[in-house]
């Protein structure tokens, strides 16, 4: 091959030079070669850009080649010469040269065309290649897929191509330099030049054998081409995904296999683009576990319909090798416009109507002792958000299925807003009205017919004195309840109750000369009782059930009595000089009583003395607290019989007294005369103590004592400085008349 490079250089050089010299204005571009033709295979194929070919004879055998030529000047003149001997030869446009002998190897046949009139002339070189005789090798080589590595050259024996996992079969198409030769692939006789029958190709290295024998079968040349089919990819990623609706979060990334996509609700559906890595991968994409979809890699799916809420779309991709697989997660949340509650539930009281999701308001009754609720929400869909108010405050915001912080209920009307908002925005709003049961047992006003109440009406003041003449025989009340719900009752001397309207005029009350005493019950919506007092003293009657004395010259003026229910008492009882006030003024009436201080109210009442006894007559392991000034009262209580002490031996003189033990005490200063009864009927009545029963029950009956408020007793309850002046009166009142 580089003889012949040599060879035709030098034989275009002398050709080329006279034709430089004479014609050095002409341009090949003047003449155009619309045809060629020759004896042989030409290459490469014609084109009038190209004027140097190769002519390949087929066999060496046959020494002959020839040419035709057609230009764009059917006047323009076509001549010739071989191998650079001899003179040009003419020949006509598009006219077959004949035979023309070549030697066995490379030869040159030049074309030279000269316009008519001679200003430009075109040279084009045929470089013809007879066979050399009994030349075993191939001229060409093709596979029909892949490229031979190295390059194709006919003393290269060993060729390498490289083909995809797809390719699963080839051919060969071997060419001989001597169509003479013979040829065989993978010792099958093929014509030269003939593409050969598929060759199967299994995965990795794929030998082929070419082998070629001269034409006399003297020579013989192997070739051998290796086709490598490359493994099944294992690659199962994507390299891409695109949604319809939304963006992918996070963004896209082939590691990543899990993304998130937030959807409005009117998107109902979504299509999903998704693109394979390597591009034989398959790819099936299937939501919320339905049908599987195939989809071509780069293309977009099928509509895929959403559910309200979250769906779940899968993509799965098989690597080539159907083996490898890797699946990719797509979460898509379609917002909800659900605004709906699945359940409302309280703390206290209880629905009406039950609830119900489409019902939005709701009325819940509870009692007065509830002063507080909280109320538990729980949402059709955990996605939506609630915040609820009470009165004026802002909206607060509430977790699903949570119980709400305690909230406080007034009296009467409290109202609960619930508001849930859906993920799409819309709003839905429950409303809770909590009616809480009044507590108030309070009157507003209360007024009589006759006189004036004193103190003067507070709704807070349960204890009224009225004084009316001998001449008025009765009179009436009108009382007010505070509360609409409230209820009023009265009663006349611990008569029976009976109901009065508020704000009517109850029927005449008549009036004993003396002390009365009215009574207004007035009984909340809750239950609860509250009792108003008025002592009417009809003139020509002690004013209270005190003992007939001698009205004191100078009476005391305690600064914080008035208006007490007590104070006529009180005064009473100071008059007599057996209770006094303290040093500031006051008498301070609804103060406890210690122990000691009440033995000395009752000896000085009673005006008892002592009689003298070794060590005051009484050992108690606590008597050293007894005070200085009620050691003597101690000492005349016990010879009477008054006070016994305690089981532990102490007599506890600082000890606030109760009410039981001053029933107790003042009973035992009648003597055991006084026991006729052992029942009460005091609502508490199971509070007091067996041994005690009798003397509260003797108390009762006498009237030194009276139950407080719903007819109780209350034994345990500290007493006061009033109530003590009120049960000593009660008891001189009776030693008076018996």
């Amino acid at each position: 091959m580089q003889l012949r490079k040599i060879v035709m250089i030098l034989l275009a050089f002398c050709l080329m030079l006279p034709l430089y010299i004479g014609h050095a204005a002409a341009a090949d571009d003047d003449i155009k070669v619309l045809a060629l033709t020759a004896g042989g295979e030409l290459s490469p194929s014609f084109s009038n850009e190209i004027s140097e070919y190769d002519v390949f004879i087929d066999k060496s055998s046959n020494p002959f080649t020839f040419f035709a030529l057609r230009t764009n000047d059917s006047n323009a003149r076509i001549e010739y010469r071989v191998n650079g001997a001899g003179a040009w030869q003419e020949v006509g446009q598009w006219t077959s040269s004949g035979n023309l002998t070549m030697n066995p190897g490379d030869n040159l046949i030049e074309l030279r065309v000269t316009s008519f009139d001679n200003s430009a002339t075109r040279i084009i070189n045929l470089y013809v290649h007879r066979p050399l005789p009994n030349d075993p090798k191939l001229r060409k080589l093709s596979v029909s897929i892949g490229t031979l590595s190295p390059s194709f050259e006919p003393t290269t024996n060993s060729y390498t191509v490289n083909v995809p996992y797809t390719t699963t079969s080839t051919t060969v198409t071997p060419t001989l330099s001597d169509g003479g030769a013979n040829l065989k692939i993978n010792s099958e006789v093929l014509s030269s030049g003939n593409t050969s029958a598929e060759i199967n190709l299994n995965v990795g290295s794929n030998v082929i054998p070419i082998e070629t024998i001269s034409a006399d079968l003297s020579l013989n040349y192997n070739y051998t081409v290796n086709v490598i089919r490359a493994p099944a990819s294992t690659v199962a990623d994507i390299s891409n995904l695109t949604l319809s609706s939304g963006t992918l979060s996070p963004a896209f990334s082939s590691g990543t296999t899990i993304y998130s996509a937030e959807l409005a609700n009117n998107v109902s559906s979504i299509i999903v683009t998704p693109t394979a890595a390597e591009s034989h991968a398959s790819i099936i994409v299937q939501i919320n576990g339905g049908s599987q979809m195939a989809v071509v890699s780069g293309t977009a799916s099928q509509e895929l319909p959403l559910n309200i809420g979250d769906n779940t779309v899968t993509i799965l991709v098989t690597a080539q090798d159907d083996i490898t697989t890797k699946n990719y997660t797509l979460n898509v949340h379609r917002r909800s416009t659900n605004a709906d509650l699945s359940n409302l539930s309280l703390t206290a009281g209880s629905l009406d109507p039950l609830f119900d999701s489409g019902t939005t308001e709701y009325e819940v009754k509870v009692s007065s002792a509830t002063d507080h609720l909280t109320f538990k929400p729980k949402l059709v869909d955990p996605n939506a958000s609630i915040s609820w108010l009470n009165g004026d405050e802002d909206y607060i915001e509430l977790a699903d299925d949570t119980a709400s912080p305690a909230i406080s209920l007034q009296e009467g009307l409290n109202t609960i807003l619930i508001k849930v908002t859906s993920e799409e925005g819309n709003e839905k709003e429950y409303t809770i009205h909590v009616v809480r049961e009044s507590s108030n047992a309070k009157l507003s006003q209360l007024s009589v017919s006759v006189g004036t109440l004193t103190p003067v009406f507070n709704e807070n003041t349960l204890n009224y004195n009225l004084n009316v003449k001998t001449s008025v025989n009765s009179l009436t009340l009108r009382p007010v309840v505070a509360e609409s719900h409230a209820t009023t009752e009265i009663s006349l001397n611990n008569g029976t109750y009976t109901s009065i309207t508020s704000g009517a005029d109850s029927l005449p009350l008549s009036l004993k000369i003396g002390l009365n005493i009215i009574e207004v019950k007035v009984t909340a919506e809750s239950g609860g009782e509250q009792i108003y007092k008025i002592m009417v003293n009809r003139a020509n009657a002690p004013v209270t059930s005190v003992p007939s004395v001698d009205p004191p010259t100078n009476l005391p003026d305690f600064s914080d009595i008035d208006g007490h229910w007590a104070e006529p008492l009180i005064i009473a009882g100071a008059g007599q000089g057996w209770i006094s006030g303290f040093p500031d003024g006051t008498f301070r009436p609804d103060q406890a009583v210690s122990r000691q201080e009440f033995v000395v109210i009752v000896t000085k009442a009673l005006g008892w003395q002592a009689v003298e006894q070794p060590n005051n007559g009484y050992t108690f392991k606590d008597q050293e607290q007894i005070a200085e000034y009620a050691k003597s009262a101690f000492n005349i209580a016990y010879q009477k019989g008054l006070i016994t002490g305690y089981k532990d031996g102490s007599v506890r003189p600082n000890a606030e007294i109760n009410r039981l033990e001053m029933a107790v005490m003042l009973i035992r200063t009648l003597g055991n005369h006084a026991l006729s009864s052992a029942v009460t009927d005091f609502n508490d009545d199971s509070l007091i103590p067996d041994w005690a029963r009798a003397y509260v029950a003797a108390a009762k009956e006498i009237g030194i004592v009276n139950g407080r408020g719903g007819n109780r007793f209350m034994p345990s309850a500290t007493a006061t400085r009033a109530e003590a002046v009120t049960m000593v009166l009660h008891l001189l009142e009776f030693n008076k008349n018996h």
